[in-house]
């Protein structure tokens, strides 16, 4: 059985932008009960109206950091780890992807929307739901 990215991805994704503040953040994670949330910006006159820019990802983990509720979320997002997958992609090769580039979360996208969000955590949860005895 192939299973692909679109069978066991998160949604519906929360992005933010650079300006929110990481206080803002902090809270909307403790909510939602999220580890991540892709920093986007809209391209302007875009061939597609919704076509998003992921400009960075902040995790729990920049947000766990030193830092003051007023800073932005641009101040500590990751800009330079952010990794994107097709719906369609296999979960070996999403997780591949992962060990690859030592990241524990990947965006889903097709043609510049956010479809979904696969985290180190979506991974345990698939491996858990199939028997591997």
């Amino acid at each position: 059985m192939r299973v692909q990215v679109k069978d066991f991805m998160s949604t519906p994704v929360i992005t933010a932008i650079g300006e929110n503040s990481v206080g803002e953040i902090r809270e909307l994670m403790k909510n939602k009960e999220i580890l991540a949330i892709p920093i986007i910006s809209y391209v302007k006159d875009a061939p597609m109206r919704n076509d998003t820019v992921i400009r960075g990802i902040i995790t729990v983990t920049d947000v766990s950091k030193d830092v003051s509720n007023n800073a932005t979320v641009e101040d500590v997002m990751t800009s330079s780890k952010v990794h994107v997958v097709h719906p369609d992609s296999s979960a070996s090769a999403a997780a591949k992807m992962m060990l690859r580039h030592k990241v524990h979360h990947i965006v889903v996208m097709e043609e510049g929307e956010i479809k979904g969000i696969i985290s180190s955590i979506d991974f345990v949860n698939l491996v858990a739901e199939h028997t591997l005895e």
